[in-house]
């Protein structure tokens, strides 16, 4: 892979999160799920053509730059997405019990 095809991946991505955190954001989990499948795609594509050749000190800093942009989005998702996970698992070992109490008490 050129070396100008690997940072327009690595863009992508770095765009793609940023999507991500604004979806996070405005709670739209639909879009979220989306934009993490694509951003999926786009590092399983980095994996597969990613040279091992150093990179010339420009491209480098462009990848380094959006490495730390997608990082610190992550961070962020994981942020708003944390507290939200935790909520839903609570509804659902509720729910899940309240189930369980229901066939033992109906049967």
């Amino acid at each position: 892979m050129e070396h100008q095809d690997t940072i327009l991946i690595y863009e992508t991505v770095a765009e793609l999160t940023k999507q991500m955190l604004l979806a996070a954001k405005q709670q739209d989990w639909d879009t979220l799920a989306e934009l993490e499948a694509k951003c999926a795609q786009q590092v399983a594509t980095l994996k597969l053509t990613e040279s091992v050749l150093p990179l010339p000190s420009d491209v480098r800093e462009r990848k380094l730059a959006s490495i730390k942009s997608i990082l610190a989005d992550d961070r962020e998702i994981r942020n708003i997405v944390s507290p939200w996970m935790a909520r839903l698992n609570s509804l659902m070992n509720s729910l899940q019990m309240e189930n369980k109490l229901t066939r033992a008490y109906h049967q």
